[in-house]
């Protein structure tokens, strides 16, 4: 969220900014998640680029966000759980409808994803109701926007092996969790590390996460 809503995963319109002011002016390669899988199965040796990414769908991604992202040529993900669509989150916020939904494919640098449908802890249901939950949210959003979606996002970065078996036969090229962490050539592309940013992230440790996937490829490079 890219709120003053004072919820731990969100953060303020103007820091945001700074955040991606920063991205800019240091020239880091930001990336999609589609680049992102392309560099990782076809062996392509990465250094320091940067993937933006959102979870659930709130609706500030579109009115403060989307317009910076815009503005900078920032490409990003938003992780929808669709059965939010048009109502309100699990901690009250208002989600994206569904036309605001396809504003932001339609813009052609925000990449619309599925997050699940209620965004349940996946490794602590059967296999078929999970199966029903990534691919439910699948279908849906690859009928709203007529397009295909290759990634997804655990809720809560929740999974087990068998999870990521039912993502791989549903046809998705990649998955991300919430393990903090840089991505090699070797990185599970159905597991992806992320870089939590919320309210509570100070700007020094802002800067920490970033140069993480710097030292990571030079350590890599060297080995």
């Amino acid at each position: 969220s890219i709120s003053e809503s004072g919820e731990y995963f969100s953060v303020s319109p103007a820091e945001f900014r700074k955040q991606m002011e920063y991205l800019r002016s240091q020239k880091r390669d930001v990336i999609t998640l589609t680049e992102l899988a392309d560099r990782l199965e076809g062996g392509t040796l990465m250094g320091g680029e940067v993937v933006v990414t959102f979870d659930d769908g709130y609706r500030d991604n579109l009115t403060h966000a989307f317009p910076v992202l815009k503005e900078l040529h920032i490409p990003a993900t938003i992780f929808i759980t669709t059965g939010s669509i048009g109502g309100r989150g699990k901690h009250g916020g208002i989600m994206l409808s569904e036309e605001d939904i396809s504003v932001l494919h339609a813009s052609g640098i925000i990449d619309i994803e599925p997050h699940s449908v209620t965004h349940p802890k996946l490794s602590k249901m059967d296999g078929e109701n999970a199966r029903n939950e990534i691919c439910d949210s699948k279908q849906y959003l690859e009928k709203l926007l007529g397009k295909r979606c290759d990634h997804f996002a655990y809720p809560y970065g929740n999974h087990s092996d068998e999870t990521v078996v039912i993502v791989r036969e549903l046809g998705f090229r990649s998955a991300v969790t919430v393990i903090e962490g840089s991505t090699l050539g070797d990185t599970d592309i159905y597991r992806l590390r992320r870089n939590a940013i919320d309210r509570q992230t100070s700007w020094v440790q802002f800067l920490g996460k970033l140069s993480r996937a710097v030292d990571w490829y030079h350590t890599f490079k060297r080995s």
